[in-house]
């Protein structure tokens, strides 16, 4: 059993949000105090429980704890999944593919109200029993290799099968308990770019659709009714937007893609980002039609000036499957977007987070546990990119009020 290091925040403040089931403005809507628990930090140096002891092609250990993408909650007691993603330095190096298994204890009002504890790591094997590599150069599988991954979301499904989302792909693979695939899912051909690369300028380069490299689906929620996987594209793609004056491809919408796990049949759905140069971290089912997503700007500190969570509505919004490209800036008539509404704002003066010392990358978002007097729990993780001077935290929120809360 390993126990993290961790520094703990003890703070707590009262936040009131107006959300209802529909995030329409002008309707009565019930109020959600949302307060902040306190945080964990994991040292950027401790070691997972992978059992590696190898270097990395960089001199990086391959067993250190860090880069968590994703993270979702069992059910059970304390016990989350962290998920990290490729891997130190972008795909450069031949990082195994894994998910811990942590426990984050949540006492409000402690000295150290939240504590997180490793219990277990598990290695992602393909189904003849080889690793996924998270190096942007293992463009197929070989026969030491499963092929390239880049894991970005993770969801729990009713029997226990894990769900992930993969970047590289974009791919939507389903594992056992144990991490072994056992389904990969047939995804829209305009979201897979025809030729790969190691190379991301290269892959931008010679391809006219699908993900932009290194923004395929960074997000993955179960449907409130936990009969579809929905997955979210970190930002347009490429047939979707344009070149800005810094040469980033950029549109206005992103894709939402709902596949129905038992029969494969795919929707998708266009989603208004807040900026064409924001990104999408994570998508959560909480209720039916409903999401919250973490959406934000890629700076860190004081240069940061976007890191929210978002309420998104599908009930009205229209299937665009059938189209495989759709303008940069405006979706054409006859074809509505999810509607969205504020849901958090992570810099936000009345949290401690904004400052010098903010972090880039919220990436994982999922509800936890419930709390003795009846709130839910809502935690994000944030990713320090597998870097030794950088701790991973780990944020806890307490909400009242089940309007919007999933069941799960």
């Amino acid at each position: 059993m390993a126990k993290f290091r961790f520094q703990q925040i003890a703070l707590s403040l009262m936040i009131g949000f107006a959300c209802s089931a529909r995030p329409v403005a002008g309707e009565d809507q019930p109020m959600i105090s949302i307060e902040f628990i306190g945080e964990a930090r994991v040292a950027g140096e401790d070691k997972d429980l992978s059992g590696q002891q190898r270097l990395l092609v960089n001199g990086e250990p391959s067993n250190r704890f860090g880069g968590i993408s994703a993270l979702e909650y069992t059910g059970a007691g304390n016990r989350f999944l962290a998920l990290p993603d490729r891997g130190p330095d972008d795909g450069a190096t031949e990082y195994e593919c894994r998910l811990h298994v942590v426990d984050i204890a949540i006492e409000p009002g402690a000295d150290a109200p939240v504590q997180v504890r490793l219990k277990q790591t598990l290695l992602f094997r393909d189904y003849a029993g080889r690793c996924f590599s998270g190096s942007s150069k293992v463009l197929t599988s070989t026969a030491e290799s499963a092929g390239r991954l880049d894991p970005e979301g993770i969801r729990i499904g009713a029997d226990g099968s894990l769900f992930v989302s993969d970047e590289y792909g974009p791919q939507l693979l389903q594992f056992d308990g144990q991490g072994t695939e056992v389904r990969r899912f047939t995804l829209p051909q305009h979201l897979q770019i025809t030729h790969a690369s190691a190379d991301k300028a290269t892959e931008i380069a010679t391809n006219t659709q699908g993900r932009v490299s290194n923004r395929g689906m960074e997000g993955l929620a179960l449907s409130f009714d936990g009969q579809k996987l929905v997955g979210i594209m970190q930002s347009c793609l490429l047939q979707d937007g344009e070149k800005n004056d810094r040469g980033w491809i950029v549109g206005n919408y992103t894709r939402i893609v709902e596949v129905t796990i038992a029969t494969g049949e795919v929707r998708e759905f266009a989603y208004p980002m807040e900026k064409a140069t924001n990104g999408i971290s994570e998508i959560l089912a909480c209720g039916p039609n409903q999401y919250l997503v973490l959406e934000r700007d890629g700076e860190a500190g004081l240069a940061a000036t976007s890191k929210k969570v978002f309420l998104a509505d599908l009930s009205k919004a229209t299937d665009i499957a059938n189209h495989d490209r759709i303008p940069a800036d405006q979706l054409p008539t006859g074809i509505q977007g999810a509607t969205k509404a504020l849901f958090l704002d992570l810099l936000s003066p009345q949290l401690p987070f904004a400052g010098e010392s903010l972090p880039e990358k919220m990436e994982g978002l999922t509800f936890g546990p419930r709390l003795p007097d009846g709130r839910r729990t809502l935690v994000i993780a944030v990713d320090n990119d597998f870097e030794s001077d950088f701790a991973t935290r780990f944020w806890v929120f307490a909400m009242n009020g089940d309007a919007l809360l999933s069941s799960r």
